[in-house]
């Protein structure tokens, strides 16, 4: 018997997440809406979690999150400044593929009550919020 001989891996490659080509596709519709207005009732399970809102697209959340951040007072001018520049620096770079997606009114379901209507779900409720699409685990249209 010969003895093998193999050379060890010098790094280990990781591929890019899977990405859900339907979803990516109405991330695609919403960010190319040059009105900004666009916007698709979606549930994510993300973590084991369920969030429910509205998915809207990058720049519509960009600007949604400057306008939030300049109604808080203080130094909000110049956060909300520095959301330009990083979106400056991300043109720059050319990273133009959305690796994240983006809610408003999200509202993170961690517990169903009953009412007269029937099960409600409840949980936190956010204006904006932010997730990788790596994360996401499943997705539904609408509510729930």
């Amino acid at each position: 018997m010969s003895a093998e001989t193999s050379e060890p891996h010098s790094h280990v490659v990781i591929p890019d997440p899977i990405r859900d080509v339907y979803l990516m596709s109405i991330v695609a519709m919403l960010d190319s809406d040059e009105t900004n207005r666009s916007a698709l009732s979606v549930t994510l399970q993300v973590g084991g979690v369920l969030v429910t809102g509205e998915l809207i697209g990058h720049s519509r959340w960009r600007n949604e999150l400057k306008a939030w951040l300049a109604t808080i007072g203080g130094d909000a001018d110049s956060i909300s400044h520095l959301v330009g520049v990083v979106e400056e620096e991300l043109a720059a770079q050319g990273q133009t593929r959305s690796n994240h997606l983006h809610l408003r009114d999200a509202k993170f379901i961690t517990n169903y009550s009953t009412s007269m209507q029937g099960i409600a779900p409840f949980g936190p409720e956010r204006p904006l919020w932010r997730t990788r699409v790596a994360d996401v685990q499943g997705w539904s249209l609408g509510r729930a």
